[in-house]
């Protein structure tokens, strides 16, 4: 008896064992737009010169720069203006200056991201967005620091075959008494 049942023990084995290689063998077959259960999605963005990307979940939007952005008198340089987006106003802060960067120019390009922030909304702008990215989990880099200003707000790294991948934390960002004490 035990003879017959590692018998059909071993075959059930087999058999996954082929289903598993025909499952790997069709993996190419399947649009690279699908997202797999172990990739990260992120917002791609060039900041001060460096491709940088933050969790999808961290952004709620994503906008062209506004028509009129009104000036705030007595605040830092980095905090752009107001301005009126379908009836809101939205504070609009110019990410790669306050990080220490020069001003973002304003271009074609150039797109404000918007997060939440303690219940409010946010506007970021940067010079331009590179676009959504699913990552591999399996090519995070453990124990990463990246030095300067932007390490403050960098909480993990991917490595690709395009290059290093730093993951700037929204969150990290919103919770900067610096970024919250936009007053001059």
């Amino acid at each position: 008896m035990a003879d017959s049942g590692s018998h059909s023990l071993e075959a059930v084995l087999q058999y996954l064992s082929s289903v598993d290689e025909r499952s790997h063998a069709q993996e190419s077959l399947v649009p690279a737009t699908m997202v797999k259960e172990e990739d990260w999605q992120g917002l791609a963005f060039v900041l001060d010169g460096v491709k940088v990307i933050s969790a999808m979940e961290e952004i709620r939007e994503l906008l062209p720069y506004p028509n009129s952005v009104t000036r705030v008198p007595g605040t830092r340089s980095w905090m752009l203006g107001l301005a009126n987006i379908r009836g809101e106003l939205l504070p609009v802060v110019d990410l790669q200056q306050f990080i220490g960067g020069g001003p973002v120019v304003v271009n074609d390009q150039s797109r404000v991201l918007v997060i939440r922030n303690r219940g409010a909304s946010m506007g970021l702008l940067v010079s331009s967005v590179l676009g959504m990215r699913n990552l591999p989990l399996s090519r995070q880099i453990q124990d990463t620091h990246i030095e300067g200003a932007l390490g403050r707000y960098v909480y993990d790294v991917f490595g690709l075959e395009d290059g290093v991948w730093p993951v700037f934390s929204m969150a990290a960002l919103a919770n900067d008494e610096r970024f919250m004490s936009a007053a001059a």
